[in-house]
């Protein structure tokens, strides 16, 4: 046998091997990173296929295909059982927080399951996200927006705070109104 051929080509091998890695590790950070093709994300047993208008040569989609039956969110929400869930990364207070999901055909997030609390907290990880269970300044009484009876337990609701975050602590937590926090809205998938 010929060693020095056999030792060559493993060498040219580990070369290419390297070489390639390092390509596929530093050629995205040269050139930027390109998202054209078909990109899923994965959120709790659905799969959101984005960057629909690159594919289809279009720019002026406003909403996205899931792979849930034909049900579509707009671009930049989140879909999880038949709901599009928007969660902003700028914070206002309460008011203009539900202002602006109403402007999205959407109202600010009612999370009246364990369920669909622990989908969104474990997206809002460490952030504090305002949603729609408020109470009337005085009472002691939470409800939805959507006047719906809220029967669970909100901490901090002492110290005369009138809506809620979710979050951080895991629970619903009272917050003032007047300061800014993020938030999530909510819409039917259509």
């Amino acid at each position: 046998m010929n060693w020095h051929m056999i030792i060559s080509g493993l060498i040219i091998v580990v070369i290419k091997v390297v070489g390639m890695t390092f390509f596929l590790l530093y050629f995205p950070q040269v050139f930027g990173k390109s998202n054209d093709g078909f990109v899923p994300t994965e959120s709790y047993g659905t799969t959101s296929v984005q960057n629909v208008s690159q594919i289809f040569g279009r720019n002026d989609e406003s909403t996205m295909p899931t792979r849930s039956y034909g049900t579509v969110c707009p671009r930049n929400w989140d879909f999880h059982q038949g709901k599009c869930f928007f969660f902003s990364f700028s914070e206002s207070p309460w008011k203009d927080s539900m202002d602006y999901c109403a402007t999205q055909g959407s109202t600010l997030a009612i999370v009246n399951t364990p369920e669909k609390l622990k989908y969104l907290q474990d997206i809002a990880g460490i952030e504090n996200y305002f949603i729609g269970l408020v109470r009337q300044p005085g009472e002691k009484k939470w409800h939805w927006i959507n006047n719906s009876v809220f029967n669970g337990n909100v901490t901090n609701q002492d110290q005369n705070f009138d809506c809620v975050t979710i979050g951080l602590t895991k629970t619903y937590d009272a917050a003032s109104c007047e300061v800014s926090y993020r938030w999530i809205c909510e819409m039917n998938a259509k």
